[in-house]
């Protein structure tokens, strides 16, 4: 047995510039998602439009006050110009009001200009009628609203896992699991629920994680589901056996 298996590095990403390096590795992880393909049917005849939409959902989630972006890369792959590529991320947002989830919705002056300028970058592009080849506007504003009626599912104070994305070169390894447990460890200390919305191919990986169904909406006019899933707070023992 090869006692040297590379192991997998988690770190939390801290600039821009690292968050953008996650892009290709999204394009190639979300290319076939059900969601997307009604976005930009057009992503395969034009990757640009994709590369750039999830350059700028990356940019937004580097921006949010309450986003912790997570990468995982080999270890072994370490050397004097820096670490390897990154081969799997996750995207966690704390919500709520609470002094707790203030505590994770810190900002910065680099946040605030990210957040800025993705408001000017939509805004001229809202006036101007404009989208990028391949992009269909139906299908996204339908999309959205949907995921407006999904929040409303949603407890007051809870972790959401926005992203995960798993490089077929990392399948199997562990490491989408290790990036899940990383939000219900949040859950379980600060004694909140975690939220989703989960593929077909991811629902057994959150069901096993302690996931359950809460609904399961219509989420395009063809009738196909995204199941939302979300995972109670499991009470302290000692809490549970005082009751």
């Amino acid at each position: 047995m090869d006692s040297t298996k590379p192991t997998l590095k988690v770190v939390r990403i801290s600039s821009l510039d690292q968050a953008e390096q996650l892009v290709d590795l999204a394009c190639e992880t979300f290319m076939d998602d059900h969601l997307f393909s009604l976005i930009v049917p057009g992503r395969r005849e034009h990757p640009e439009t994709f590369r750039k939409m999830w350059s700028l959902s990356f940019r937004e989630a580097y921006g949010d006050k309450g986003s912790v972006i997570l990468a995982a890369y080999r270890e072994d792959e370490d050397n004097d110009h820096g670490r390897g590529e990154f081969l799997a991320f996750a995207v966690w947002v704390r919500c709520g009001t609470s002094d707790v989830a203030r505590s994770w919705q810190g900002d910065s002056w680099n946040k605030t200009l990210t957040r800025i300028a993705l408001r000017w970058n939509g805004h001229f592009q809202y006036l101007l009628c404009q989208s990028d080849p391949g992009v269909s506007l139906d299908a996204a504003n339908e999309v959205f609203s949907w995921m407006g009626n999904v929040k409303t599912l949603y407890p007051t104070e809870y972790w959401s896992l926005a992203w995960l994305g798993v490089s077929p070169k990392c399948q199997r390894t562990g490491i989408g699991k290790r990036l899940l447990q990383w939000g219900i460890d949040r859950c379980e200390e600060e004694q909140v629920p975690a939220v989703l919305v989960a593929t077909e191919v991811g629902k057994p990986l959150y069901e096993k994680m302690g996931f359950q169904v809460v609904s399961d909406l219509s989420s395009d006019k063809a009738g196909n589901h995204n199941p939302v899933m979300i995972r109670s707070v499991e009470k302290p023992k000692r809490m549970v056996e005082e009751m």
